[in-house]
């Protein structure tokens, strides 16, 4: 009965660090508790000792891109300073093609301030990783572990889940 009993308690001990360490959500459990959305603080090189945290208000995700094979990420911050307005984008393997926990293969990675006039202002390296957290026919989302980048103006760090429309491709309107 004791050995029932040990081998019990060592199954319950392991579903329950599994459910623990999932990278999967769901967009009702993201909406409930903004504390999961992801964030990126910023630590200014002008002032070292200013911190700032904010989001990526206007993200989306493209199945298709003019890269074969590839779905595309782009997210703005939503400034209309130079310091504030910032563009993350990059391409990683076909989102159709992926399950939810798999890692993005992250490909043509930037980072960048266009209202700069510097191009000190941007980065195509960065550190950490992306998995992919959720999925639906109108939606993924990412789930960033430590993404960071650093430029001219500062050093960035993003964590947490981000919920992203999924479109077909991007649409090159001209008006």
């Amino acid at each position: 009965m004791n050995n029932l009993l040990s081998k019990i308690a060592i199954i319950t001990v392991a579903l329950m660090a599994i459910s623990c360490s999932k990278d999967f959500i769901t967009p009702e459990e993201l909406f409930k508790d903004s504390s999961k959305e992801a964030k990126t603080f910023i630590h200014f090189k002008s002032d070292e000792s200013e911190t700032s945290v904010t989001t990526f208000p206007q993200v989306a995700v493209y199945r298709n891109s003019e890269e074969e094979g590839k779905s595309w990420f782009s997210g703005w911050s939503g400034g209309r300073m130079v310091h504030d307005s910032f563009f993350l984008s990059f391409y990683f393997d076909n989102v159709e093609k992926m399950k939810v926990g798999d890692a993005l293969k992250i490909s043509h990675f930037l980072f960048s301030f266009p209202l700069s006039s510097s191009s000190d202002a941007s980065t195509q390296t960065y550190s950490g990783k992306i998995t992919l957290a959720g999925k639906g026919d109108d939606y993924v989302i990412l789930h960033f572990h430590n993404l960071g980048f650093s430029c001219s103006f500062g050093e960035y760090l993003t964590n947490g889940y981000l919920y992203c429309p999924l479109f077909d491709e991007f649409n090159y309107e001209l008006p």
